[in-house]
């Protein structure tokens, strides 16, 4: 038997933060969904999913496979915010003044040619 329909079947509904209640099969399907997402590099999918799902994680008696899923984005988004987070502030408060030149603008995205690919400002006159 799937895990996904366990605890009581496909009856009920469950409640989101925007009050919109959906029926647990949609709303198992849309937590996993955005669970696994965040696996893609999109950790934001993780913060989602736990907002999105707040009233049903927190009831006492919310469904526990929303519960599963919801408990599990959120301890990847926490993860991910860890890790990323001070990179960024380093990256973006700090800059060259902490990193080097070199390392600076090597980290730099707004600097890769990417003319090589067919991206980026095309020179009209060549």
């Amino acid at each position: 038997m799937d895990n996904d329909h366990e605890a009581g079947g496909d009856e009920g509904i469950v409640d989101t933060v925007d009050y919109e209640a959906l029926p647990a099969a949609k709303a198992r399907l849309m937590s996993r969904r955005m669970f696994l997402g965040g696996f893609f590099f999109l950790p934001l999918m993780w913060g989602a999913n736990v907002w999105l799902f707040w009233p049903d994680f927190r009831a006492p008696r919310g469904d526990p496979v929303i519960k599963r899923y919801t408990k599990y984005s959120a301890v990847g988004f926490t993860v991910a915010t860890v890790l990323f987070l001070p990179w960024l502030l380093l990256y973006a408060i700090a800059g060259e003044s902490i990193l080097s030149y070199k390392v600076y603008h090597a980290l730099d995205a707004a600097s890769l040619d990417l003319s090589a690919y067919g991206l980026g400002i095309i020179n009209p006159s060549s």
